[in-house]
Formats: C-alpha cells, structure tokens, sequence
C-alpha cells in the first residue's frame, strides 16, 4: 500500500489564532509542491491550506496551537486541485466557453497558400500568422480578405535585407512600405511592385536674398542701391546701409541727406588706436569687469581667484589652521568656496574634491552638513596627516539623507586618510550603504542604516579599518546582512556602539559575516532591538576570519545560530 505523499522541506513559524505561515527554507510554490487544499501540520495541529503566496508563505485557517516558530511541519498533498481529471476538465470548460463567445481562428501553415477548405464553419476566419493574410468563410468557401499586419519600422534601406509585408524602410528622406505578399531582398525604392511611398521628401526651399550686400568701403562715384540686398559699406571705422538709392559724391554730404543709415558705430579707444584703453576712467575696474588679472598696480585676488591661481599653476592650498567648509542642499551651490553658510556648496561631493586638492599639512577639516537629501559621497585620498569630518544632524539623523540608487551610498577611493561621518541616515537600493576599502579609515557616529537592496549594510574590505563608535545607530531594513568584513584583512571596530532595530529585519545571510581574513573587535558591542525582530543567521565566519569580545555565540542577533569553519575562531 503507498503512502500519503506529503512535502516538509525547511521549518515554519506561525502565531496562535494566526492565518499566515512563514517559511525557512522551503519552495511550497515551486514545481506544486504545495496547492489549496492540501493539510498543514506542526506537532499534534492541523490546519486547511487556503492560498500558496509563494515559496515562503502559506494562508491558513486559523491555526489551532500555540505559536510557535523554527518548528518542524508537514504538507500532506490531499488537495482535489491534484486529482487529473478535475483539472482536464476545468482546462476543457475554459476552451468551450471561449469557443462559444469569441470563436477561433483556423492557423493557416506557412507551406500552404490559401486554408484547408475543410476546416471551419461560416462566420469563422483562417489567418496565416507568417505573412498577415486574413481570410472569411461564407457560404463554405474560405475568402481572401487581405494583408492585416503592423507596420514594422527597419530605418535605411538594406539591399540585402529580406523585407516583407508592412516593413518600412526610408530612402533618400523618403519613407516607403513593401506590399508585395511575397518577402524579398534586392529591390530598392521607388520599384512598385514592392514598395509604396508612405511620406516623400519635400523640395528644398529657397534662401532667400540677402538684405545687405558683402561690407566694402565707400567710394565716391559709386552707384549704390537699397536693394534687397542694399549696399552696406564702411566708413571712417563705422558700418552703414543704403537707404536712397544714389551715386555717390561726397560721404559727408550723402550722410547728412540722408541716403546712408548707420548699422554699427565705431567707438572710441579701441586696441588699434594710439591710445590703447588709455581712455577708460578706471583701468582696475575694467580689468575685473572683463575678468582679468592686473599685474601692475594694487589688485588683490578673491578667495575663487586665488583657488582658479592656484590650479592653474598646480600649486595646492597648504592649511596652516583647521578648516571648515559648509554644505547646503537647499540653498548651496558647487559654484561658491563652500567657505561661509552664504557661500556654501550644494554636495558633499564638491566638499570632498576640494579637500582632496588641499595641502592639509597636520590641521583637521570640518565639513558641517545642512538637513537635505544628498547624492553619493565617494571618499578620496588627501594630503597631510589631519582627519576629516563630515557632521551632519547629530540630534536628528534623519534629516541628512545620502542615498544612492545605483551603487553604494558611501564608499572610499582613499589610500589612507582619516574619516568620521555623523548625523545622517544613508541609504543605498543596490548595494552597500557604506563600504570601506584600500587601508582607509572611517569612523560612524550616529547614524542610520536604510538601504532596501538584498546587500549589506556595512562593509569593509581589502585593508579597510571602520570603526562604529557612540550608542546611535539605527537599523531600519535588512538585506543580506548587517555587517561584513573580509576580503582582504578588513577589520570592524566597536567602541561602545549600540545598535538599535527600528523595524523588524530579514537577513537572507547573517547578521555578522567574516572571510577571508576578516576580523572584528566588539567587546562593548550591544544591540537593542526594542521589540522588533531580527530573521537570519546570527554570524558567519571562513577562510582565517575571528572576533574578539564576542564570547557567547548569541551575541549577534538572528533567529538561526552561527557558523565558524576551522580556520576561524569566534570569542
């Protein structure tokens, strides 16, 4: 006798008095393995299957037992949807209704030329899906009724392209449409037999005469006209058009009378004069209202004047006291020195590159981020040995939002340098929210992670050092894990750092992952979830990865236990 088939791959989880069961695990959706009607059960309960949402998540009656969760279950595959016949038939019931409303189209084969006279009834249509050809049958006879095909568009011509029916094609500016019924190549437009003009090229037009005639200078004796076009010439350094039509005598007297209209008038103290711009009442007001550098006399340089000098010659700003640059996303502009609230920059990008091209010599850089929502911030490499700090809003975080749609929120390019970011909620939705790499460091304070891609939130690898200080991050969506560290002797380092859940999070990795000689130092590490729910692997490590301070092997949070392979330690 066999027995009752039945599916309970993974565990589930599922509150009292619950309707919705969620799996670890499983794929109830996949290949059938769960339908309606098929019975739920974990320990002594049972419960009717109403819907399979997908691979994870089942609807129930109410659930009987208490909840429970990480627990064993079984399916038992009893659903009338498996029995054969009942779907065949429901399958048949579809078809004739279909039939009965709308009818069905006879398929004629692409080696046959017109449809198979036996086939149809009257009323019903045969259609050729490879040539558009559409035919009626009346009376019992099959009825040619054309081509009926959408136009399909194939841009200049290509003699050897095969076309067919409704292909268009342009030519010379032209467009045109092949009608012919049988497809060909190697007959170019205007041929009839293929192609009929659809939209031809209009003819170009005239330009038109020109209202002056090419500038000469005026000469005496000279038949001039109005035109169009009218005799323009030049005259003592001025331009002027016919407007009487006249020979030419004396200029002055031909002016006076009227028959020359002035176009352009010459000034005085050009640079082909004696006098050279001698003329001007001030020499260094005309030199900064056409932007350029004196250097004869007293004339001292604006803050952008002295930066443009500066990289002009390739010389960096050397600091000789700490800096503070100011960033505005609302009122800010990349344009200003960045170095005043009035002057702002609009990007802590524009902060960054202009940190990048200093000389900081031993001084420290602040850089004070006003509430907005910003762009990526890649951090670069500096000179000098003082830290930089991007500060944001410390008491409200939120309010200073970097987000990135297509890579990672916060990343770093640097080859050493020293970073601290606070104050802001960043937020990636394909990778990383923040990434640290190539031996630099970077210190979090106060912040909040929100990233919505299957990533992870906190990364560091190939040399990197981060380090999450102060009890005020917030972790506000999952991924594939809170942190990893690895790929290159990375390390992660906390001091003092909390880390509080403000949603129930899912981690489809685990909450901590270490590889490839990944280390973490967190004996003063302690997470808050605050009610809230953290679903995954607690931690992951391989291949000569370890932590210290972490002692108990709940100290990550998550609802499945970690994995250390023998390479790694865990402590």
């Amino acid at each position: 006798m066999t027995a009752l088939s039945s599916y309970s791959t993974g565990t589930v989880a599922v509150s009292a008095d619950g309707t919705v069961v969620t799996g670890a695990g499983p794929l109830w959706s996949s290949a059938g393995n769960v339908k309606p009607g098929d019975l739920f059960q974990s320990g002594h309960f049972l419960a009717t299957i109403t819907d399979v949402t997908d691979d994870t998540h089942l609807v129930i009656t109410p659930w009987p037992g208490s909840t429970i969760s990480g627990a064993a279950y079984v399916v038992w595959k009893v659903s009338q949807q498996r029995i054969v016949g009942e779907t065949y038939a429901r399958s048949v019931d579809q078809l004739v209704s279909a039939m009965d409303t709308s009818g069905f189209f006879v398929f004629v084969n692409v080696n046959q030329t017109v449809p198979d006279p036996s086939l149809g009834d009257d009323g019903q249509y045969a259609f050729q899906p490879t040539t558009g050809k559409t035919w009626a049958k009346v009376g019992g006879v099959w009825y040619y009724l054309g081509i009926y095909k959408g136009l399909q568009f194939r841009g200049a011509y290509d003699n050897a392209a095969t076309y067919s029916y409704g292909d268009v094609q342009t030519t010379s500016g032209s467009s045109y449409i092949y009608t012919n019924a049988t497809p060909s190549a190697g007959h170019a437009a205007p041929n009839v037999t293929y192609w009929q003009l659809l939209a031809g090229v209009g003819a170009t037009g005239s330009t038109g005469p020109s209202p002056l005639l090419p500038i000469a200078a005026w000469m005496t004796a000279t038949a001039y006209v109005v035109g169009p076009p009218a005799s323009f010439v030049s005259s003592g350094g001025s331009s002027y058009m016919c407007l009487v039509p006249h020979t030419a005598g004396t200029f002055a007297t031909d002016l006076a009378a009227g028959k020359w209209g002035l176009v352009a008038q010459k000034g005085a103290g050009d640079l082909s004069s004696a006098n050279n711009l001698s003329d001007v009442a001030s020499a260094a007001t005309a030199a900064t209202n056409i932007g350029v550098v004196r250097y004869a006399g007293a004339q001292s340089l604006s803050s952008s004047q002295k930066q443009q000098a500066q990289s002009n010659v390739g010389v960096r700003k050397v600091l000789t006291a700490n800096a503070t640059y100011e960033v505005n996303g609302a009122t800010g502009n990349d344009a200003n020195d960045g170095l005043t609230t009035g002057t702002a920059f609009a990007t802590p990008q524009k902060a960054m590159d202009v940190i990048a091209a200093l000389d900081c010599s031993t001084f420290d850089v602040m850089v004070n981020v006003a509430n907005s929502t910003y762009g990526a911030l890649v951090l670069k490499s500096y000179l000098g040995s003082g830290a930089v700090t991007f500060q944001g809003n410390n008491a409200t975080p939120s309010n200073v939002v970097i987000s990135n749609s297509s890579g990672v929120a916060i990343s770093t390019t640097a080859v050493g340098g020293r970073f601290t970011i606070s104050g802001a909620r960043v937020q990636s939705s394909v990778a990383q929210d923040v990434a640290v790499s190539s031996a630099t460091s970077v210190t979090l304070q106060n912040m909040e992670y929100n990233g919505s891609s299957a990533n992870f939130r906190i990364y560091a690898n190939s040399g990197g050092l981060l380090t999450c200080a102060g009890a005020n991050h917030k972790v506000l969506t999952g991924g594939i894990g809170l942190f990893l560290v690895g790929d290159g002797a990375a390390k992660l380092t906390t001091s003092s750092s909390t880390f509080t859940f403000g949603a129930n999070v899912t981690y489809s990795g685990a909450t901590f992952t270490a590889r490839r000689f990944g280390y973490c130092e967190c004996p003063s590490m302690t997470f808050t979830l605050g009610g809230f729910t953290v679903t995954g692997q607690r931690h992951a490590l391989a291949q000569c990865s370890g932590t210290a301070g972490a002692g108990v092997a709940t100290f990550f949070p998550g609802t499945v236990g970690g994995t250390t392979d023998a390479t790694s330690f865990f402590g």
